[in-house]
């Protein structure tokens, strides 16, 4: 578990993030809103992305902000965490939570669920991502095995409505090219601590593997609302 914590450390606030496969998938599914909240936002690199659809205050969680706080009337860093968040209630009309909950200690996906309802204002979004539990790609994770969870479409379906999201959206997307990439990512950044190389034809085929539904892939994608 402490490696999967180690991999999962925030970046520094203002670090440049690949918009890339994943990523840029999960910036898209954000539509225009005024007051978004990013949990687990490490670096911030969606805030930039958020403004240009509108939002008027970006506000980023994470346990630990690493680097400097941006002076900005509209852009905010917290160290927080989302079991008990430091924001009334309903004061947001929208909320990011991108590949957080798998690292959640097992069993408190819905505590962490019912605090992010509580922050969002009715008929709210929650954009959402987590590892799919896939037969191809779960196996290939490196930290699955000591805990980097992945989930089934049913599973998280059932976590938000449990808690009072209706789902808008779910699709699967991102292939094995995808998944590798990642692996040799992270032995770049961790054990080689050099950094990642770029291929043209690997980026071309980590995009071709995305903006369709996939039985298969690599990451679940979820727009969820805030039911009254």
């Amino acid at each position: 578990m402490k490696v999967d914590r180690a991999l999962a450390y925030p970046l520094a606030v203002g670090t440049e993030v690949r918009l890339l496969g994943r990523i840029k998938e999960c910036a898209d599914l954000v539509e225009p809103g005024d007051r978004l909240l990013d949990i687990g936002c490490s670096s911030g690199w969606l805030a930039p992305l958020v403004f240009l659809k509108g939002f008027r205050h970006y506000v980023g969680v994470d346990r630990t902000i690493v680097g400097g706080h941006p002076a900005a009337r509209d852009l905010d860093f917290v160290e927080g965490s989302v079991f008990n968040l430091p924001f009334g209630g309903e004061g947001f009309d929208a909320v990011c939570l991108f590949d957080v909950i798998e690292h959640l200690p097992k069993g408190s996906e819905e505590i962490a669920l019912r605090e992010i309802r509580r922050v969002l204002e009715t008929k709210g979004k929650l954009y959402f991502s987590t590892p799919h539990a896939s037969p191809i790609h779960t196996p290939l994770d490196p930290v699955w095995d000591l805990g980097h969870r992945h989930y089934r479409r049913a599973t998280i379906q059932r976590l938000l409505r449990s808690v009072g999201f209706t789902v808008d959206r779910m699709f699967v997307a991102g292939g094995t090219v995808e998944c590798l990439d990642h692996i040799g990512l992270l032995v770049n950044k961790h054990l080689l601590r050099r950094p990642h190389k770029q291929i043209r034809w690997v980026n071309r085929l980590i995009e071709r593997s995305h903006g369709r539904d996939q039985r298969l892939g690599m990451t679940l994608f979820a727009i969820a609302s805030r039911a009254s």
